[in-house]
């Protein structure tokens, strides 16, 4: 028991288990600046379908039609399908979807990724050391 609290010490002291915390830490800062954004419906809301028309997307929420203006400078054709974001006990409120939602996303992810890619990367580096030193 002694020993894997002293591994765990030991990896804990590794710059690069280090500098996977931090980045883990920078993804959950982002995390908390998106719930508190109102883009967080595009990931906790519901998606129903509206179609464009005239620039403006209708959309029906239990028989309930509701507009919301398309968010682009260009709208595209009239009967155009595309993705709302709204929650439930308030349809009238909603997000129509945008190619920013997956950039918002990418922007939590790629602290997380970047994270694990580092401690696999340092792990197997670790592991080739090992090896190297345990055949000389």
């Amino acid at each position: 028991m002694a020993q894997a609290g002293l591994a765990v010490r030991e990896w804990l002291g590794h710059r690069t288990t280090i500098a996977a915390i931090a980045l883990v830490v920078a993804g959950l800062l982002f995390i908390g600046l998106e719930v508190q954004s109102p883009n967080s419906m595009y990931f906790t809301g519901e998606r129903v379908t509206g179609t464009v028309q005239g620039g403006i997307v209708f959309y029906d929420v239990n028989g309930s039609q509701y507009t919301q203006d398309y968010p682009q400078l260009s709208a595209p054709p009239d009967g155009t399908k595309v993705g709302v974001y709204l929650y439930p006990d308030n349809p009238s409120t909603a997000l129509v979807d945008r190619p920013t939602r997956w950039i918002e996303a990418a922007a939590i992810l790629v602290w997380f990724v970047a994270a694990a890619v580092l401690l696999v990367a340092a792990a197997l580096h670790r592991r080739a050391v090992r090896r190297r030193n345990e055949r000389h």
